[in-house]
Formats: structure tokens, sequence, C-alpha cells
């Protein structure tokens, strides 16, 4: 599999963001579910089909933010 060219990109700021699983709605989503405390990032990573640590990520805001 061959490198994505930028121009490919949804984004074409870089960074990759054309892989994203998410849109900046469903991660607000999982915030909110999150913070309801039912579930923990485990049981939400594997419901979203991503790592744990992608969970942390949104959940500390180091992504999907709008800034």
């Amino acid at each position: 599999m061959g490198k994505i060219k930028r121009e490919d990109r949804k984004d074409r700021r870089g960074g990759g963001y054309a892989k994203r699983k998410f849109t900046y709605e469903q991660a607000e989503l999982i915030r909110e579910i999150y913070a309801a405390g039912v579930y923990t990032q485990s049981d939400l990573a594997e419901v979203c089909e991503v790592s744990q640590p992608i969970i942390n990520q949104i959940l500390t805001y180091k992504t999907y933010t709008k800034d």
C-alpha cells in the first residue's frame, strides 16, 4: 500500500486527516456517553472499533477538537 498523497486527502492541511474514523459530532457524542459514567474507555473502544488510546485522546481533547 502506497503513501496517501496530500492532494488525495479530505483535508489538504496534511497530518492524515483523511484517515479519521469519526466526525467532530461523533467525538462529542463519545465524550457525552463517557461522562454519563456507564461505559469505560475500553468499552467505548470496543463498540467504536478503535483502540483505547484513541478514545482517551478524544476524551482529553488531544484530537477531534475544532480549534
